[in-house]
């Protein structure tokens, strides 16, 4: 490097002072009941708002210590829990401060935050409670573990956009409300059962799903998010589409811009499950890992990436037949207004569509499509397999794959207690329903590496 190094520094402090108790009560040694209160102070809210104090209570049974149960049933246990968790923000949030941004021409720039503060805000809250159960069954063969919960999330610390004519782009309330219910199940197995071979089995299975179901001063709407839409709705801007569903091209023969994003599902998986199997048969033990997800949306800046620089395997379609005709040959599939009007709300509903369209006979350079079509708007698997950007998130791996033998006796090596040598493998196979890339591998926004497949050999020794 050349030239002066520039350093700087940056210090943030923040301390919280809590007081925190606990009480446990056991009823005839049938019912257990637990309860708890914790008060916190932080530097990091105004003075008036700094205490906040939250409380929980939980109670459990085992019901089979005290009643009779059916012969299957070895063990039954019930379980509640409700608690509020306050929670503050980041230091030095309500007081606005230039910062120092680096230094130009000799000069150290000062930069002033972008959004308003709130020396009133207050601590954000969350109240929850959680009912389940646990069991086994035939003789501890079979148990299961089942949890039902929901979280109600109030006076979230959030960053509400404004006008830019304020000079600002946004200034902090606390407002919106979001509203979570889950459902884990654990089910744990042991199918078979022998004097040279057992099988075990674990099972989990998940579903979540958060909505946001209070919308800061009684608001409809919050960014792109409608009230009472779940969290991770996914709206992306999209090509117009007549009332049929036909693209609707310009009389240049490239797609239109919808003016409102448009909601394509949601981000997060429907539901995730996971399996773990170990065999074993004398000294040698297969471990054998599943999991997988169902549902939900991905974006793919890779594939985008890949059309707009010529490399998508699509890409090369019509290259040759346009370079050997010395003009356009790709006729897009779809449709030109002719006449009529579309009219819509400010949420971009339809109030109106009158509308009339003729199919479209526009050639269009292939490089010109390939840049823009699958590039500039989101494009579902559903509207175009070929073009597709936004793909279903749900797949299913061979996470895991060893094979474990013990040769200790054969071996048969003084001064050694165990040795055994594993042969393993992780990400091995998968089924997924995206083209191209791997779902369950980097983030929406991101370029994607190649996920990794991994096999190894290794040994465990015991003197």
């Amino acid at each position: 490097t050349s030239g002066n190094v520039a350093a700087t520094t940056y210090l943030q402090e923040r301390a919280t002072n809590s007081v925190y108790a606990t009480v446990g009560v056991d009823l005839y040694n049938a019912v257990f009941l637990t309860a708890a209160a914790r008060n916190d102070w932080s530097s990091t809210l105004p003075k008036e708002n700094r205490s906040y104090f939250y409380p929980s209570v939980s109670a459990s049974t085992v019901v089979s210590n005290f009643v009779t149960m059916p012969t299957a049933i070895d063990y039954l246990k019930l379980y509640g829990s409700w608690a509020q968790v306050s929670s503050d923000l980041d230091p030095y949030r309500t007081e606005a401060y230039y910062t120092n941004n680096g230094v130009f021409g000799g000069n150290v720039k000062l930069q002033y935050p972008n959004g308003l503060v709130n020396a009133n805000i207050e601590p954000e809250t969350s109240n929850s409670f959680e009912l389940g159960l646990s069991s086994a069954f035939l003789k501890n063969r079979l148990a299961l573990d089942l949890t039902y919960y929901n979280v109600v999330d109030t006076n979230q610390i959030i960053d509400l956009p404004i006008s830019n004519t304020s000079g600002f782009e946004n200034r902090k309330v606390n407002g919106n409300e979001y509203t979570t219910n889950g459902l884990e199940l654990v089910l744990n197995a042991k199918p078979i059962v022998l004097d040279d071979f057992t099988w075990n089995l674990t099972a989990n299975w998940s579903r979540k799903v958060q909505k946001i179901t209070e919308i800061y001063g009684d608001n409809t709407t919050y960014n792109n998010l409608r009230l009472n839409d779940r969290a991770d709705s996914y709206y992306a801007t999209v090509w117009q589409k007549s009332a049929d569903g036909d693209l609707i091209l310009g009389s240049n023969g490239l797609p239109i811009k919808d003016n409102y994003p448009q909601l394509l599902g949601h981000n997060d998986p429907s539901w995730t499950l996971g399996l773990q199997n170990s065999f074993k048969y004398k000294n040698l033990t297969v471990n054998v890992g599943i999991d997988g997800v169902w549902g939900g949306l991905i974006r793919s800046l890779t594939v985008e990436k890949m059309w707009w620089g010529g490399k998508h395997p699509n890409s090369t379609e019509f290259r040759d037949a346009e370079y050997a005709a010395g003009e356009p040959v790709y006729v897009p599939n779809g449709v030109q207004v002719t006449g009529g009007e579309l009219v819509q709300d400010v949420n971009g509903d339809v109030i109106s569509d009158t509308r009339t369209y003729t199919q479209n006979t526009t050639a269009v350079s292939w490089q010109t499509w390939s840049q823009n079509y699958p590039y500039r708007a989101a494009v579902t698997y559903k509207e175009s397999e070929k073009f597709a950007n936004i793909f279903d998130r749900s797949f299913f791996k061979l996470r895991t794959l060893s094979f474990k033998y013990d040769i200790t006796e054969l071996a048969n090596i003084d001064g050694v207690k165990s040795l055994d040598v594993t042969l393993s493998g992780y990400n091995l196979l998968a089924w997924k329903k995206a083209d191209i890339i791997d779902p369950d591998f980097g983030n929406d926004n991101n370029l994607q590496d190649p996920s990794t497949r991994y096999i190894g050999i290794g040994a465990n020794v015991k003197f």
